[in-house]
Order: C-alpha cells, then structure tokens, then sequence
C-alpha cells in the first residue's frame, strides 16, 4: 500500500477531524448547547459529580488538538509536540468511547442497539482519523 505525503483525503479527513474536534470542544464551553455529543453525555451521566470539570478539560485538549490539526493541514509543524498533543487526545478520545459505550450498555438489549453501533462507528472513525495524521519531524 503506497502513501502519498499529502494525499487529497488524508488532507480532507484531516481537515474534517480538525472543524469537528474545534466545534465540539467550543459547544463544550456552552456555545451551540444544542450541539451535544453522546460521547459528552456518555461521560456526564458516568462522572456525575465532577462532569463540569472533566468537560472543561475535554473541551480545552480538543480545541487545541483541532488547531494543531488545522495548522498541520497548512504544513505547519510544531515538531514533536504537536505529536503529544495528537496522543493525548487519542487515549482521551479512546477513554472517552469507552466510557460512553458502557453508558450506553443497556442499549445493547434493546431496539437502539443500532444507536449504540452508530456512536462505537463514529467513534471508529474519529480515533482512526487521529491515528492517520502524519507524526511531526
């Protein structure tokens, strides 16, 4: 499998992931609260008490990982940070998903099953996305 350095779809998948982890973590801050991911719900009912904290945390890291993504896309390099940067948000992301699909466990029994399927999907597709970005020089 040949790979091109900056293919047409590795540059809209990145440009994709960057919009959406952007936009996601401004509506995280309150901004578009109609906007609401299940994996943001997922962790809010899971961590209850201290939910306003985590989101806080989330939506930061994902703010920054999407203007990382972003200035990658323009073929700027922050070198091995921007690295850093793309890994946290990966185990975060990955922490995230589970965390929502254990929320979402009761869905497995019944007709949402479906729904539960779409969010591991889209979560599928977000963690691969993060996995395809280039690592800096």
């Amino acid at each position: 499998m040949s790979r091109q350095r900056n293919s047409l779809g590795s540059v809209i998948v990145q440009l994709a992931l960057a919009i959406y982890l952007v936009v996601t973590g401004v509506c995280l801050f309150g901004v578009g609260r109609s906007i609401s991911s299940e994996e943001i719900k997922g962790v809010t009912s899971f961590f209850k008490d201290i939910s306003p904290a985590i989101n806080i945390v989330i939506a930061i890291l994902l703010i920054v990982c999407g203007v990382v993504f972003l200035l990658k896309v323009f073929s700027l390099d922050l070198g091995k940070l921007d690295d850093l940067i793309k890994y946290i948000t990966l185990i975060v992301w990955i922490v995230v998903t589970v965390v929502t699909l254990i929320a979402y466990h009761k869905e497995l029994s019944s007709i949402m099953a479906l729904h539960w399927l779409l969010v591991l999907a889209k979560n599928g597709l977000i963690i691969g996305g993060i996995l395809c970005i280039k690592d800096g020089k």
